[in-house]
């Protein structure tokens, strides 16, 4: 029978320019948007797995430049920005909504920053104007973690949740995650219930037990736990 683990608490991710840690997997994205708001286009594709610090770059540009944030619902928006963040446009998005705030942006002089896990010829476009618009838009895109920000992202987001862990309990989980950012995401929701539960602090036969219970949940890893 599973663990029945008690909720985390709710907390606040944080979005802060000093929080988002730079490395060789998102510098270009990076160097990208700190072009705004020189960029060669109307409209720019920020790519990238679930959890990989897209809507953390975007709320870092928005800040800077003024803008504001959209989900994919309010594409028939009439707000008016500097700059508008659209979030989580591959999900299904409202392809006539899409194109119209696109040709708005082209016509009222505004820039559009797209955020989606995949390419635009992923998404089972239908519309071919569409399709064609985004060809053409220049994208930019966040590479897996590499071994440089695994550690330091751990250690990130387990202080959004007011935990803390010793380089041994780092080292442990770095050496054995998945290289998703979506999984440093599932342990650190795990760690934090365990801990909750067990009202303790995080230790190697803490972390072993998380990542032993995501395995069976999961399927972390095909070929068996890595000890």
């Amino acid at each position: 029978m599973a663990e029945q683990l008690p909720l985390p608490l709710r907390y606040q991710t944080a979005h802060g320019v000093g929080d988002f840690i730079v490395s060789a997997a998102n510098i270009e994205a990076v160097r990208f948007l700190d072009l705004w708001p020189a960029w060669p286009h109307h409209a720019a594709l920020l790519l990238g797995q679930a959890q990989s610090g897209k809507s953390h770059l975007g709320a870092i540009l928005c800040g800077r430049a003024g803008g504001l944030t959209l989900r994919p619902g309010q594409l028939h928006s009439l707000l008016r920005a500097p700059l508008l963040v659209i979030e989580d446009l591959d999900g299904g998005v409202d392809q006539e909504g899409l194109f119209h705030m696109m040709n708005r942006a082209q016509q009222d002089r505004f820039h559009l920053l797209l955020l989606a896990r995949e390419d635009p010829a992923r998404w089972g476009l239908s519309l071919p104007d569409l399709a064609s618009r985004l060809t053409a838009t220049p994208r930019v895109a966040i590479a897996p973690p590499d071994d440089a920000l695994i550690a330091p992202l751990l250690l990130k987001r387990l202080r959004d949740r007011g935990l803390t862990a010793n380089p041994e309990v780092l080292a442990y989980l770095a050496s054995r995650l998945p290289r998703t950012y979506d999984a440093f995401g599932d342990i650190v929701d795990r760690l934090d219930a365990l801990s909750l539960a067990d009202r303790a602090n995080l230790t190697v036969p803490l972390a072993r037990r998380a990542l032993a219970t995501l395995d069976a949940e999961l399927g972390f890893y095909p070929d068996g736990p890595q000890g």
